[in-house]
């Protein structure tokens, strides 16, 4: 029985000024699917290591992952959207579909890019062929979603590293509904509830306590996987909010019900405990000076590139130049018109430039420094560490390194996760050597970045991820929700 796989991720963030492109994407088709992630610790990877250990005809169908910006053009959506559907229905002898999709993807035509996504791969399989899906625990589960695939199955981790588990897992529970041995569905409970993902780790905290009771539910007999879902919380549309997703036999239905709503009400009881503690930039600053050795971490989660942030902002930038550093720092920024000047004034030169504040002039303004350029790269590198793309090569475009003073600033074309120490490391600065590293993520950054950590912060600056929740223009956004309501009450269902 031949099973097609695919894999097409994104995370969107509706305050992002960055649209998303065709071309973010690198989507790749076919063979050349299965050679990127085989022995990869990917979903895919998960998928093929199953099929493949048990004997099953693979139909790779497509991969396309982009790093997190604005909606994705309409054109280009409904591009990639065709070629997976094209390539779905010439695959032959299909008797199931693994598909590995981000869950919190917005195109400009689409809110819902998966549910339209999993349109496209019913008109091809129609009803009966299972569908088994994977998300990331960010997903903004919909209702159409839940309606179109037979089952979903989301990380259990944040940091995420995890996903080539969860690809297996889903793989398995795949090949035993094609033999008959469950017939799976999917229930869901939809909370009126955002919350920052800055406490969204689950080593610790609210965020934990949840897995670990959906761990304990899922022992339950003919119960199959039980997800909690945190959501991207940047999303302005209208089907939107935390969930709890819980899968099982057709026969268990009522014992999923009731777990998906016990549950649901653990998650809204633990809602305050969400809340993070910001730390003022030249505080964090200070207390990183003081502390014996290095590395110290400042999170700068409101220009996460990860979160859908340009990763231009200054906010910390501004803060690190004027501080008179005795021992050296790095910082990641997106900036390709000064990575033009570098490029042109060659490794060795010194050159003065304005940097950052080119997309989100509304959080950031650019800053004058004047530096040594260090180096000049094509901007690839290969993640290392264990949870977003390892061993997958990244490209950033061209890329330089600028000192100033003891400030080293990795400047950018193009966007790339902050949350590897590889990212550094690739461009002769290795974070184990810096009294500061500034890491554009929320929360991604601590499973590799604890390990080696003397402290870390997550600093208070503006930006469109940022964990102030209530300084951000929603408006499509259902209302009431928390936090940016009072008074809301749990729907029925509860």
């Amino acid at each position: 029985m031949p099973v097609a796989i695919a894999s097409i991720m994104q995370e969107s963030n509706s305050f992002s000024p960055v649209a998303a492109r065709y071309e973010d994407f690198s989507p790749v088709f076919g063979r050349a699917a299965l050679d990127k992630h085989r022995g990869k610790l990917t979903e895919m990877g998960g998928f093929i290591d199953v099929l493949e250990e048990r004997g099953v005809p693979l139909r790779p169908i497509c991969s396309a992952w982009a790093i997190t910006a604005g909606p994705m053009l309409s054109e280009d959506f409904l591009r990639l959207a065709d070629e997976f559907e094209k390539g779905l229905a010439a695959a032959k002898g299909v008797e199931g579909l693994l598909l590995s999709l981000h869950g919190a993807m917005i195109a400009q035509c689409a809110d819902d890019a998966e549910g339209h996504l999993l349109e496209g791969a019913r008109r091809v399989l129609g009803p009966d062929k299972p569908i088994v899906v994977t998300l990331d625990l960010h997903a903004n589960v919909t209702r159409q979603m839940v309606e179109l695939a037979d089952a979903i199955i989301g990380y259990r981790t944040y940091p995420h590293v995890d996903m080539f588990e969860v690809g297996s897992q889903a793989a398995d529970l795949m090949l035993r509904t094609l033999a008959g041995e469950v017939r799976p569905t999917t229930v869901f409970r939809k909370l009126p509830l955002i919350v920052p993902a800055e406490n969204m780790q689950t080593t610790s905290g609210p965020m934990h306590a949840l897995q670990q009771r959906a761990r304990r539910f899922e022992r339950a007999k003919r119960v199959e996987a039980v997800s909690v879902f945190g959501v991207q919380p940047w999303m302005d549309i209208d089907e939107m909010g935390c969930t709890v997703v819980a899968v099982g036999d057709k026969s268990a239905a009522v014992r999923l019900d009731k777990i998906a709503s016990e549950l649901g009400r653990e998650f809204w009881d633990s809602r305050q405990q969400f809340h993070v503690e910001l730390v003022p930039v030249e505080e964090a600053i200070e207390r990183a000076k003081k502390i014996d050795g290095g590395p110290v971490v400042l999170s700068e989660s409101s220009d996460s590139t990860g979160s859908g942030s340009p990763g231009d902002s200054t906010g910390v930038l501004k803060h690190l130049l004027q501080a008179k550093l005795t021992e050296p720092a790095c910082i990641f920024l997106v900036d390709p018109l000064a990575v033009e000047a570098c490029m042109q004034a060659g490794v060795g030169a010194k050159v003065s430039l304005r940097i950052g504040g080119g997309f989100d002039k509304v959080n950031s303004k650019p800053v004058r420094a004047t530096g040594t350029v260090r180096m000049l790269s094509e901007g690839r590198w290969t993640p290392r560490a264990r949870g977003y793309n390892p061993g997958i090569e990244q490209s950033m475009g061209c890329a330089a390194v600028l000192d100033v003073g003891k400030v080293h600033i990795l400047l950018a074309e193009r966007s790339t996760m902050t949350v590897d120490p590889e990212l550094f490391r690739s461009h002769g600065l290795d974070p184990l050597y810096m009294k500061i590293v500034v890491v554009k993520s929320p929360n991604g950054f601590r499973a590799a970045y604890e390990p080696i950590a003397k402290e870390m912060m997550v600093v208070d600056t503006p930006g469109v991820s940022a964990a102030n929740l209530l300084s951000l223009p929603f408006k499509r956004l259902p209302r009431p929700i928390v936090p940016l309501d009072k008074g809301v009450r749990l729907p029925k269902g509860f």
